[in-house]
């Protein structure tokens, strides 16, 4: 990817609702807030140094530009909105300086169950377009976000903080587009320090507060993220995929890879050797797949309640 900084589009909307299958997702900001539910599987999502468990049917929601991180050992179907604050800023402008700092996961389960139905009624007005869908998408997602106000606790940042994580946000995401695209050489914090014109122990003190993580550890994650990418769609050997993603020797990379999967690269290949994928599984397989309209309509038809004919 060129960058970890979500470019959203959301045309007249403000808004995005999407269906995706999530394996692993980067360490990332977007300005929109994101509300979302597992609908099968399990992920563990990293945001502000935790490391939340996340299962079918668990809620969340997460503030603009708020850094947070995937990890699925398997597949897991997650339904997202993700919307502008702007959304509600003519008629309720605060909005702008909430923020739902502490734990962003709602695991009751009868208060699940009332916004899981908000955000799959919101997924169907958005993907079959019935008459004046517009309005009704509006109601709900008002709707939906008055159930959050109700059920998750939050704090009002001032301004200038506000202002500041904006700021830390921009810089966050050079940060991340210059190890994306510097990762496969040898990369020092140090480099990055130069290029953003800051000292190396403040660089390493704002990386680790910002990303909940060492630098070294970041870099790592993701060299070996690009590594196992490679392993299940090609058939390059395990030396071209080690130089090719920064690794400096395969030692170091039979090492890091076993820490992040579990297995060493060889056996990691060796597991999937046989599996005859489809293109939809095979895409599911490199970090995330989000499913276009018809496959959305398609799941909508599992996951929707049966509706009574009268």
């Amino acid at each position: 990817m060129a960058t970890e900084f979500e470019i959203i589009s959301h045309g007249l909307t403000s808004y995005h609702i999407f269906f995706v299958n999530m394996l692993y997702r980067t360490p990332h900001v977007h300005k929109d807030y994101e509300v979302g539910i597992v609908l099968s599987g399990e992920m563990r999502m990293v945001t502000r140094g935790r490391s939340i468990e996340l299962s079918q049917n668990d809620f969340w929601i997460l503030n603009p530009f708020q850094n947070h991180e995937f990890i699925c050992r398997q597949p897991a179907l997650l339904l997202l909105l993700q919307i502008s604050p702007s959304f509600f800023s003519s008629y309720f402008p605060q909005i702008e300086n909430l923020d739902f700092s502490s734990d962003p996961r709602l695991a009751n389960d009868d208060c699940s169950a009332l916004l899981r139905s908000f955000l799959l009624e919101i997924a169907e007005l958005s993907f079959h377009h019935p008459k004046h869908f517009e309005l009704q998408a509006v109601a709900k997602i008002n709707e939906l976000f008055y159930h959050i106000l109700e059920l998750f606790p939050y704090t009002i940042i001032p301004e200038k903080e506000k202002n500041r994580n904006q700021n830390k946000a921009a810089q966050m995401r050079r940060i991340m587009n210059y190890i994306d695209e510097h990762y496969s050489q040898k990369l020092l914090l140090s480099k990055i320090a130069e290029a953003e014109n800051l000292t190396l122990s403040y660089l390493s003190h704002f990386f680790k507060s910002s990303f909940g993580i060492p630098f070294q550890t970041y870099l790592l994650n993701m060299r070996c993220e690009k590594a196992r990418r490679l392993l299940l769609l090609t058939e390059l050997p395990l030396l071209d995929i080690c130089i090719s993603c920064g690794f400096s020797d395969m030692k170091y990379f039979n090492r890091g890879f076993q820490k992040q999967y579990g297995y060493l690269p060889r056996d990691y290949r060796m597991l999937f050797e046989h599996e005859k994928l489809t293109i939809q599984q095979n895409t599911m397989l490199t970090t995330q797949d989000i499913l276009s309209p018809n496959a959305s309509l398609a799941m909508l038809s599992r996951y929707l309640p049966a509706k009574t004919s009268e």
